[in-house]
């Protein structure tokens, strides 16, 4: 038996929802890791976005196996107060912010821009908002695992919507943040090139793709206590 799949079993053994937590923290290093690079690669600093797309790739494919091993390990008759459903629905939302997070990373370094000032600040900005929502979710996750564990009172459940509400307006940040940044790469077109546009605003895109999939995977969590 592999070491990961003892840890997941020793959860499973304390909690069929411990797992999930697990994966949801190798899910945040990996946008962590992506967020160090998407600064590296505003910096041109290409040594740098070269080791973590390295590291992403890795941290990417571990929590995959997580995922899996989640999955695999899941029994169909494992009597838990939510639809097992639910929480494989959960889990694939979840795993494809790291697997965004890879797509970013790869864009970084296949093709290096020179960035001008003002298509630094916006991407910074919109990196920002990208973190803060993925942060919020990963949060949240930690909360509904405690809530699952233990009775589902009305105070406990009410504090869950909350922060579900709260990934829902740092959403909402990173869609206007992705409007303007995008808006501010084609105002320096002359300076960034066609081609160099068409990378970024490609690569703004799955950005925004990171913190979306943050969203989806809250959903879930908000239609897990709904039906509980």
């Amino acid at each position: 038996m592999t070491d990961t799949l003892k840890s997941i079993m020793d959860l499973f053994a304390r909690s069929p929802f411990r797992p999930l937590n697990e994966h949801a923290e190798k899910v945040r290093l990996t946008a962590m890791k992506m967020d160090e690079a998407v600064k590296a690669y505003l910096d041109g600093d290409e040594a740098k976005v070269d080791t973590l797309f390295k590291e992403i790739s890795t941290l990417e494919h571990a929590a995959d196996h997580v995922k899996h091993t989640i999955r695999e390990n899941m029994p169909s008759t494992l009597l838990m107060p939510v639809d097992r459903a639910d929480i494989i629905n959960f889990l694939k939302q979840q795993d494809d912010i790291a697997n965004s997070a890879e797509i970013v990373s790869q864009m970084l370094w296949i093709k290096k821009v020179n960035i001008t000032p003002a298509v630094k600040e916006a991407v910074l900005n919109l990196e920002s908002e990208v973190m803060i929502t993925v942060n919020a979710h990963v949060d949240a996750v930690g909360k509904i695992v405690n809530l699952l564990d233990s009775s589902f009172s009305s105070k406990r459940v009410k504090e869950i919507q909350s922060i579900i509400n709260e990934v829902d307006t740092h959403k909402h940040n990173v869609d206007v943040a992705r409007v303007k940044t995008i808006k501010t790469i084609y105002e320096n077109e002359e300076a960034l090139g066609t081609i160099g546009v068409y990378h970024l605003v490609e690569l703004v895109e799955e950005l925004a793709w990171v913190a979306g999939h943050a969203e989806n995977a809250s959903d879930r969590i908000r239609i897990i206590v709904a039906r509980r």
